[in-house]
């Protein structure tokens, strides 16, 4: 019997037809198995409306059902070294609170950040900003704001006793530009709490006059706008409580005590929503669990976020001292308010010992650079709480952080029952054998001019193969149908839907 690696198309279509009729099917997410459970069959009559824009396979919420797939988590190629490193004394360590934005109209990129100060000539924590042309190279402008020694050369644009960055630019066409930039920070001193500021310019920023704003929420502050409900999300620090039945202690956290991850929304981003809590630790599992925040944005209908994983009771190496260690993962939601966590480190810490990066990797922000995702991060070199801390850049293919992935027999993703409004699609996949498309009726059978063999085999790696069938994608807009996705060797990390 030939091997599936040398199949024809026309027996690729024929095995793949025979598996998606009678064959058992993979759970969404397990590895690969002849014995594996089925998928949970989807709310019963349940369509859902996908609009225009990427619809990514980080989560199950647009898998039915699966065969012979497994998930892989991507983890970007970070570069050798920090791209804003510590300089001077009052620029000792820059955190990982940080977000970068490439300006609409002058392509350039611009970051603000929070550093943490061991110089006794401004306060304990303040907020600096820089530039750059390339998103790599970048350049600390003399703002001429803030005052050192006598001198405002330096990039220094806010002082203030404050932790965290949430930072939103709400573009030129903004109804208020006074107010186009928000900032969102958790201010040490009292009264401490949810504290906002505005700015026309990005740099030069006027406190709103009734902070804080919230109060039952800790120190670690992100935030983005949400074009799904045209508001916002903030989410910062949530603490543990006795009947959470933690137990353990670390040098940093007393007995008991966990940090975990809370969230508000806000129309204004005045006037926010009671906080609650999004990410929590499992009392059960061993090992001091705790999570620094994490940083939300918006991909097509996706909330993504990077949730920050901090381990107080390890060391960065074997025998090592117990300073901590801590890195990344990807945490997704579909309302924007309930959120799964994704276990599989996405940006981890270097392993190799003595790299500035070393203990921990925390990301701050991810920006879409033409066919990349540059990924910034705060690494610290030695621990949580000692060492160097610098903000690095990994690079990641396009919404590449999750594929569904295919080995030399041919497998399948089904979605579930979808309203598609668009006139054609592409998939993001690296396809080495074959990627096929299908689109099917409510009882599963094809529909006329978009079945296996009307579809234009797919091959090669792009971002956005388009999908060719013999009908017309546009004709379809108000039919509820499935996508049936068939490929080998190959990664699906997605489609995209144009209007």
């Amino acid at each position: 019997m030939a091997s599936d690696s040398g199949l024809s198309r026309r027996d690729f279509l024929t095995r793949m037809t025979a598996v998606a009729v009678g064959a058992p099917l993979l759970g969404v997410g397990q590895q690969q198995s002849a014995r594996a459970a089925e998928t949970p069959a989807q709310e019963a009559g349940r369509v859902i409306e996908i609009s225009p824009g990427p619809h990514l396979f980080i989560d199950d919420h647009l898998i039915e059902r699966t065969i012979r797939l497994t998930r892989t988590t991507h983890r970007p190629e970070r570069l050798s070294g920090p791209v804003i490193p510590k300089a001077e004394p009052w620029h000792e360590m820059p955190l990982f609170f940080h977000r970068v934005i490439r300006d609409p109209e002058t392509g350039r990129f611009r970051m603000w950040y929070n550093i943490r100060n061991n110089s006794p000539d401004v306060p304990f924590t303040v907020y600096a900003y820089a530039e750059s042309d390339d998103g790599l190279h970048w350049r600390r402008p003399k703002l001429g704001l803030v005052a050192i020694n006598g001198s405002t050369d330096n990039n220094l644009f806010m002082v203030v006793r404050a932790f965290g960055l949430g930072f939103v630019d709400d573009g030129p066409a903004v109804a208020d530009p006074a107010r186009r930039y928000k900032m969102a920070y958790y201010r040490i001193s009292d009264p401490q709490g949810l504290c906002v500021a505005f700015s026309a310019d990005g740099v030069r920023f006027t406190d709103y006059a009734q902070t804080p704003v919230l109060t039952d929420l800790g120190d670690i502050v992100d935030a983005c706008y949400d074009p799904l409900r045209k508001g916002y999300i903030a989410c910062f620090k949530a603490h543990s409580t006795e009947a959470d039945g933690y137990r353990g202690s670390t040098p940093n956290a007393p007995e008991g005590y966990r940090r975990l991850v809370g969230e508000s929304v806000s129309e204004d981003f005045i006037h926010w929503r009671d906080p609650w809590r999004v990410v929590v630790a499992d009392p059960r599992e061993p090992g001091m669990w705790e999570f620094y925040g994490m940083a939300p944005q918006v991909r097509g209908d996706l909330y993504l976020a990077f949730l920050r994983v901090l381990r107080d009771d390890l060391p960065a190496d074997a025998g090592g001292p117990v300073h901590g260690i801590g890195w990344t993962e990807l945490a997704t939601s579909r309302d924007g308010e309930n959120w799964t966590r994704h276990r599989e480190p996405f940006l981890d810490r270097d392993p190799e010992a003595g790299t500035w990066d070393h203990a921990m990797a925390w990301v701050g922000d991810c920006v879409t650079v033409d066919d990349r995702d540059y990924v910034y991060y705060g690494g610290y070199s030695a621990g949580h709480k000692v060492g160097n801390r610098q903000i690095g850049v990994a690079v990641l293919r396009k919404n590449g952080f999750v594929s569904r992935d295919a080995g030399v027999r041919p497998g399948l993703l089904r979605t579930p029952m979808l309203r598609v409004d668009a006139a054609a699609i592409t998939v993001n996949a690296e396809v080495g054998g074959e990627l096929l498309v299908r689109v099917a009726d409510r009882s599963g059978k094809p529909v006329s001019g978009f079945d296996w063999s009307d579809c234009a085999p797919t091959h090669g790696d792009k971002l956005a193969h388009p999908v060719r069938w013999n009908g017309k994608l546009a004709s379809l807009r108000q039919e509820p149908v499935r996508l049936e996705f068939r490929l080998r060797e190959a990664k699906l990390y997605g489609f995209d839907l144009t209007a």
